[in-house]
This record gives structure tokens, sequence and C-alpha cells, in this order.
């Protein structure tokens, strides 16, 4: 489950928000911040203000935020952004947040480093709305800034990774996650049940969320005409090139 860009579905990253943290509690964001500065290690780039793009409630902001950088967080859920602020408060971290669409954000301010990560521009799904992300992020970053950014790929969805699920009793919040990947149109519709106890009582909801697998000879393309001149690609979490069966790939833009 990724932090949200545009879902096609309204209700996608509204009613989970409140337990997005606790669904969450397992993802290794400490390793992602790491990892994105290996990438920034590796090609030379410097930061010290970085966007994070669809920022979900802000765990990997924080991350930027306790390290030293001018940490600023968008996403369009405004409950995720919300909880995002909540959580600023509470650790007393100077973070701004707001609430925008990944694909025509608004700013009055530049970045040296925009990174949007956990799948979430898959959520994009008309290509066109996508490119207009990348020149909105071209325009938010200073002449030597760097975009950093993850996609799954059509082999993530053709090996149904987004089937999943977690029925324990003893678990604060299960789910059962289906999907149904599309190869003609290129979307995977993900259709995402919860269930969380609270007060003694079983509360049940429904998410769908939608992504579109996008190839790495669109995405270049898309890069070039928003303006970035260069881009390299990696097998996620590794500084290696992308192979056919890699279901996640990094890319580095600037």
């Amino acid at each position: 489950m990724n932090d949200s860009a545009r879902p096609s579905e309204v209700n996608a990253f509204q009613q989970v928000a409140p337990y997005y943290d606790t669904l969450m509690q397992g993802i290794p964001y400490i390793w992602w911040f790491h990892y994105v500065e290996a990438l920034m290690d590796k090609l030379g780039r410097k930061a010290d203000t970085v966007l994070d793009l669809c920022c979900g409630t802000g765990n990997l902001t924080q991350l930027f935020a306790i390290n030293g950088y001018q940490s600023t967080g968008i996403d369009v859920s405004e409950p995720m952004i919300e909880r995002a602020k909540q959580k600023a408060l509470e650790t007393d971290l100077p973070i701004y947040y707001e609430a925008q669409d990944a694909s025509q954000f608004e700013l009055d301010r530049r970045f040296d480093l925009v990174v949007s990560l956990f799948d979430s521009l898959n959520n994009l799904t008309d290509p066109d709305a996508l490119e207009n992300c990348f020149r909105q992020v071209k325009a938010h970053l200073n002449p030597e800034g760097t975009f950093i950014f993850d996609l799954n790929t059509e082999y993530a969805f053709t090996q149904k990774m987004f089937d999943q699920k977690d029925r324990k009793p003893s678990s604060p919040i299960r789910y059962l996650w289906t999907s149904r990947y599309d190869k003609k149109s290129r979307l995977c519709q993900i259709t995402m049940n919860f269930w969380v106890t609270e007060d003694g009582e079983e509360k049940q909801f429904v998410e769908i969320h939608q992504q579109r697998a996008y190839s790495e000879t669109e995405v270049q393309g898309m890069l070039q005409r928003a303006g970035f001149t260069r881009c390299q690609t990696f097998n996620a979490y590794t500084l290696k090139p992308p192979t056919r069966r890699s279901d996640r790939v990094f890319y580095a833009a600037y």
C-alpha cells in the first residue's frame, strides 16, 4: 500500500487515514531514507531542502526533518495531511504540509530534492497527469535539484503483488486485498477490505485503489519532455540497473 497521489477512486486514502500508521508500522522508512541518500551520493548530488511528494502521514518527511533537511510534504488526501500536521506538532518538527494534487501542485518555494516513494505516482493513472506532475516537479526544483521516485512495474502487477491479507484476530487492523490487472489498459484495480475493532465492536470499510503500469521508455520520455536532461534507473533498493523481473524501479532525474 502506497502513499497517495491522485487516486482514480474518490474514496482512496480517506477512511484508512486514521489507521494508516498502524497499518504501515512494519515499513522500513529509515531504510528508504538511507537509500535516497545513497542514491544522492552515487550521483554526486547535494540537498538541504526537500519536498516529499505524496507524503501520506509524513513518516518519511519526518525522517528528513530529523536529519537536518528543511522539509515540506504534500498529499492529495486531506485526512492524511491532517494526521501529518498533528505528528509534526507532537514532535516539534518544523515541517510545512499542504493538501495538494501531485499532478498540478503549486508552492511558493523551490527545493534541492523532490522525492516520491512507495509507488505513489502509479496512482496517477492518466499519462498526461503523470507528465504534468513531472513538469511541476521540474518547476519546483532549484537549478541543481534532483527528483527521485519509484514506480511499480507491469511485472509487479502481473505477479499480483497487491493480493495480501492479515485476518489474525490479534492484529489491530485486519485486511484482505485483491487485485485485478488489465493488460490492455495497463490498469490494476485493488479492492481493499479492512476490519478494525473499536469500543468492542468490529467495523468494516472498503477502499478501491487503482494504479497504472508505466514502461521505462514512457517515463523517460515524459521526464525529457518535462525538462529533465538526465535520468538513471535502479532496481529497487540497489545501485544496480533494473531487469525484466524488477517489480519496482527507482528513477533519479535531474
